[in-house]
């Protein structure tokens, strides 16, 4: 065969699926939306080859090696990128008080994750990312859990399953009123827009019109 020769032994189908894990993982970072994405990417594709190769060695193996992951990442919290370095930590409370406050002159970009989906994980970076380029004291980014605030999920009709495709989700206010969100609904009540990047978030919400935007209001106000 093409690369690897002949699949027909252990070693030769070790170098198959070697290769193959390689380029698919390799094409995965190279789409991916951020480097911590990309690293995650190749992690993945190394663990598939070793859950392969666990199998081809015996079934017994393949199931000791599940049971270590598993434990693994039920004992140990998995990283991510402290957002609230960049990113406005909000609660409920808060989201009523400051950001849908009738009349509020400031639009605000809501991160809503949930620390043990995966997604959100790899998408925090993006949003840390917006947050430097395009955050003024107009246009404001915060961060909501919603998995440790249910209801507030609930409300805004996000799944908080390990699997959900409706987070994570930016949510734009202005003047106290959502008036865009990623990823969106379609008119079936699918969701479009899942998988989002960093040039996906700034051309669903205007992102670049509304720094601009904000810089003027910034100057108007100044030259009062």
């Amino acid at each position: 065969m093409l690369f690897v020769g002949e699949v027909n032994d252990f070693e030769s189908w070790e170098r198959y699926l070697a290769f193959l894990c390689g380029m698919y993982g390799l094409f995965r970072a190279y789409k991916a939306r951020s480097r911590q994405a990309a690293i995650a990417a190749l992690v993945d594709y190394a663990q598939i080859f070793v859950a392969v190769m666990s199998l081809v060695c015996s079934p017994f193996l393949l199931a000791y090696y599940v049971l270590a992951y598993s434990l693994i990442y039920l004992l140990f919290p998995q990283p991510m990128l402290p957002l609230h370095e960049r990113v406005e930590k909000l609660t409920p409370e808060g989201v009523l008080e400051d950001v849908r406050a009738p009349g509020c002159d400031t639009t605000w970009v809501i991160y809503h994750y949930a620390p043990y989906h995966r997604e959100c994980r790899l998408v925090a970076p993006v949003v840390a990312d917006l947050a430097a380029r395009y955050g003024t004291d107009r246009l404001r980014f915060g961060a909501l859990d919603v998995g440790e605030f249910t209801k507030t999920a609930q409300r805004l009709g996000l799944d908080l399953s390990a699997v959900s495709t409706s987070l994570p989700a930016l949510i734009l206010y202005e003047k106290g009123e959502e008036v865009a969100r990623l990823p969106y609904k379609r008119g079936s009540g699918g969701l479009a827009g899942a998988g989002w990047g960093a040039k996906d978030a700034a051309k669903a919400l205007e992102l670049d019109m509304r720094y601009t935007r904000s810089l003027q209001k910034a100057e108007g106000k100044k030259g009062q």
